[in-house]
This record gives C-alpha cells, sequence and structure tokens, in this order.
C-alpha cells in the first residue's frame, strides 16, 4: 500500500483510564475522550512530537491485537499518542461520530456505509478482521439449523442498521427463504445482554461476538449453529470483511503519514495474533478474567486466521462486492446504495 503524506499542526496529549471493564493488559492506561483542550485534526504535539488519534470502540476480543500494540508501545514507537475510549456498543460509537468526539473508531464497514448514506463524513481506512459472530442455541433447543429460525425470538448483537445484524438478515433472506423482520420476533441489544437472554429463554436463538456465550458453549448449556462469517462466504464465495477502522474524512486528509501509520501497526500485530494461540490466551485473561482454557480454545478457533494481514485493491473490491450483496438483501432502508468513495 503507497504511503500518505503527511500535513498537520499541534496537539496536546491527555490520558485518562479506559478499557474493557477497567482492565488492560499489564495494568496499561488507555486514553479517553472528555478532557481534550485541542482540536481534531492536527498533529506535533509540542512535548514529543506525536501525532494524537482519539479513537472509540467496543468490547470485542478482535481488539485485543489491537491492545498489545498499545501495551507494547507500538503505536507511540510510530510517532502516535493514541487516546482510546470504550463503548457498550456500537450505536454510541456512532453517536460520538455525530458529535465529533473522535477522529476514528472500529465500527461494521456496511454501518459506515449507512452512516455515510445519511451524511456522517467517514471513510474507512482499513479492516480489523473478517466476521466472527457466533449464532447460538440453548442446548436442548429443537433448532438444529438456520432453516429452523422461522418464527422464532431472535437475539441479535447490534441495531437495525447494525453491520452484522444486516448479514445474518441477508445470509436468511437470500439463502434460507424467510424474513426476519417479518417472519420472526427480532430483539436487538449488547452481545452479553444476548446471550443471558438466550439462558433465561427470552430469545431462542442469540447472535454474539466473543467472549460473549463462550463459557457456556463450554459447559454445553449453549451450542453454536455456526459462525455468520463463515456461513456467510460459504454462501457467498466473497470475504466477510465488515469490522473496521474508520476516520473522518478531515482528520484523514490533515494527518494521512499518521493514518498510514496507524494502519501499518495494526496490520503488524493482527497478523502476530492470527498464528499465536498464546497471545490471544494471555490476552483474553487480561481483558476478560477467562482462566478456563477451554472457553480460550474456543475462541481460539473461532477467531483463528480472520483478523486482516493485509489490505489492499483487492480486499477493498471483495468489501465493496460485500456491501452490495448486503444492500440488495439486508434491510430495505439500511443501505440503498453503496456510498462511493468509502475506503481510502
Amino acid at each position: 500500500m503507497s504511503h500518505f503524506n503527511s500535513s498537520g499542526a499541534a496537539l496536546s496529549r491527555r490520558s485518562v483510564l479506559a478499557g474493557l471493564g477497567g482492565a488492560f493488559m499489564g495494568g496499561v492506561l488507555l486514553t479517553a475522550c472528555g478532557s481534550d483542550d485541542s482540536d481534531s485534526g492536527s498533529s506535533g504535539d509540542a512535548d514529543g512530537g506525536l501525532t494524537t488519534i482519539r479513537l472509540a470502540g467496543i468490547p470485542a476480543s478482535a481488539l485485543a491485537a489491537f491492545k498489545l500494540a498499545l501495551q507494547e508501545g507500538a503505536f507511540e514507537a510510530a510517532g502516535l499518542d493514541i487516546q482510546y475510549e470504550e463503548y457498550a456498543e456500537a450505536a454510541a460509537v456512532y453517536t460520538a461520530y455525530r458529535a465529533n468526539e473522535v477522529d476514528g473508531g472500529l465500527g461494521g464497514i456496511p454501518s459506515t456505509a449507512n452512516l455515510i448514506a445519511t451524511g456522517v463524513d467517514r471513510k474507512v481506512v482499513c479492516a480489523l478482521q473478517r466476521t466472527t459472530n457466533g449464532i447460538l442455541v440453548r442446548a436442548d433447543s429443537d433448532i438444529q439449523s438456520l432453516d429452523d429460525l422461522r418464527g422464532r425470538k431472535l437475539g441479535l448483537f447490534g441495531s437495525a442498521i447494525g453491520s452484522s445484524t444486516n448479514q445474518f438478515f441477508a445470509l436468511c433472506r437470500e439463502y434460507h427463504g424467510f424474513n426476519p423482520t417479518t417472519d420472526c420476533e427480532v430483539q436487538y441489544g449488547a452481545p452479553n445482554l444476548m446471550a443471558e437472554l438466550l439462558g433465561q429463554g427470552e430469545v431462542e436463538m442469540a447472535l454474539v461476538i466473543d467472549p460473549a456465550g463462550a463459557d457456556r458453549v463450554v459447559s454445553g448449556e449453549y451450542r453454536s449453529l455456526g459462525d455468520l462469517g463463515v456461513l456467510l462466504e460459504e454462501a457467498t464465495g466473497l470475504q466477510a470483511f465488515t469490522a473496521g477502522w474508520d476516520f473522518a474524512t478531515d482528520f484523514i486528509d490533515a494527518n494521512q503519514e499518521a493514518v498510514q501509520a496507524f494502519i501499518d501497526v495494526n496490520l503488524e500485530y493482527q497478523t502476530r495474533f492470527n498464528n499465536d494461540q498464546s497471545l490471544w490466551d494471555a490476552a483474553l485473561r487480561e481483558l476478560y478474567d477467562i482462566d478456563d482454557q477451554a472457553v480460550l480454545d474456543v475462541i481460539w478457533e473461532n477467531q483463528r486466521g480472520r483478523l486482516v494481514e493485509q489490505w489492499g485493491e483487492s480486499e477493498k473490491q471483495q468489501a465493496a462486492e460485500l456491501l452490495t450483496f448486503l444492500s440488495e438483501n439486508g434491510e430495505p432502508e439500511f443501505l440503498p446504495e453503496v456510498p462511493d468513495g468509502l475506503f481510502v
């Protein structure tokens, strides 16, 4: 990938504890939004020449690579002061976008396309991973496949404009012959909530992201109908590049070299994690207090090889083709058309 040209002015640094449930590897302080005295879209801190990047994300095991890069100082070594805040679900991240509280964030690429279509000025700079969403049912359920979900109570991670939700909708509509929004009872929410509601019998299927529900799969209380991303790829022949980092266009224009450095660090660490379960295990022990090796093994099998190692024109084309599929088969108002210029 070609490197950007740099430009921009000075930014001050800030550091506030953030992370996943207050925990982070080695007690590292993540930085968060809320106490900054600088403007977005500039670079070059007078104290160290670092470019400040305010980021938002959601709890997801796939962010373990990003957080290890933070712990090891890889972003700082690349000239970046990363200020990261984590929200319970993607909707709060998108609210932060609209309020200009962050420069970049982690979200679903289809959802980012939806935001752009509604006037939010963003561009995707790099994918994090191909979709990994578990489709869970209780072990005693008579549901054996997606075909059996017609007429059931479904708990879906995200919202009606969520990337995962619309991948699920499109898969069911195009390949399983039913429309979840009219043929089923649908409830939206955070992945942990969906996993809890499944156990309580409030929903009959839960669409989640790791580690939500993984312990109950190991205990035998839940079983998986498959991974949404894998099922989607098998059905369409496309790679489900749907989780990624996006930035405000103005920030990219003013800080192109810094954004490229951010991409390079993430791809390096994502490649490391794809091939080393010990990194996953150590990160998840710290981030989620998971001590059960059987649970760690389940998450490794779900996540193995699905982090993005390179991001070039071929990958962007695959992502664009998946967006077209979702535009045609997701919720009608979700993505009426794929916006031009989505990918940097």
